[in-house]
């Protein structure tokens, strides 16, 4: 179904894994296209309760592939190249299922910027993380100049841009770019019970969570309370917030059906 991706769905989890190991998963139109097509297929399959992206081999993903790169020869072909990374990246993040990035290696330029695109990101010790695109006289393209600086400290976000130099993943961790650091090999298990634990929620209540999250940081407390009211009132009319609420008196774990 996909050139570049290997995709999985299993008890409500969705595994997406980046499969350009030879290239390590270097982003390319293909796979781009195959990022789109695989966020509607999850947005359309309503199974889908958490998505998790990871990376065949040693890597997560090292960017754009330079490859397709150097072969744009014009103004139009750069619009286009980054209009399709920037469109699909986009509604990765819109996506109302939340996401996990399960960073098994290094994840450079757009390798890093599809992680930011995702909700959640766990990171290999050892491996690090960047937008090099200045050492090659350019800069991130797929949302990073503005996820970075929404998510580090203007400072850190500004040093990684200029100067183009990677992060470990204990100042990852540190600076909260990352949830958790683990271990190479249980990166991709840890995402995977952490999307089990998602999986387990009510979908409607996650659903307004995340959007909640992204009004938030997008405009003013008083506009992000009203928001906030708003899905509490849709969200006190659904079936879940009774099977909720009835599981939690009755001392029984609840079963959330979505409704």
């Amino acid at each position: 179904m996909y050139k570049t991706i290997e995709y999985r769905c299993e008890d409500g989890v969705a595994l997406a894994r980046l499969n350009r190991p030879d290239k390590l998963n270097a982003i390319n139109p293909a796979m781009i296209a195959d990022i789109r097509a695989l966020r509607d297929t999850v947005h359309n399959d309503k199974n889908v309760r958490a998505l998790v992206f990871t990376g065949a081999g040693r890597a997560f993903s090292a960017g754009a592939d330079i490859s397709h790169l150097v072969e744009i020869k014009n103004a139009s072909q750069v619009v286009e190249f980054f209009d399709n990374i920037q469109g699909a990246f986009n509604a990765l993040e819109d996506l109302d299922r939340p996401t996990i990035a399960a960073m098994n290696g290094f994840a450079y330029g757009g390798g890093l910027e599809l992680a930011l695109a995702c909700d959640l990101r766990i990171l290999a010790d050892g491996a690090s993380i960047g937008v090099p695109e200045i050492k090659i006289g350019a800069l991130p393209g797929a949302g990073g100049t503005q996820r970075l600086t929404k998510m580090l400290p203007p400072a850190i976000a500004k040093q990684m841009i200029y100067f183009g130099d990677p992060l470990s993943s204990a100042a990852a961790l540190q600076h909260g770019i990352v949830n958790a650091v683990v271990p190479a090999d249980r990166v991709l298990d840890e995402a995977l019970e952490w999307a089990k634990r998602l999986a387990q929620l009510p979908p409607l209540a996650l659903k307004c969570g995340k959007r909640l999250v992204q009004v938030g940081m997008s405009t003013d407390v008083k506009t992000g309370i009203e928001a906030e009211r708003a899905s509490l009132a849709f969200l006190f009319g659904t079936e879940d917030r009774v099977e909720g609420m009835t599981a939690f008196l009755q001392k029984r774990a609840p079963k959330f059906s979505g409704r």
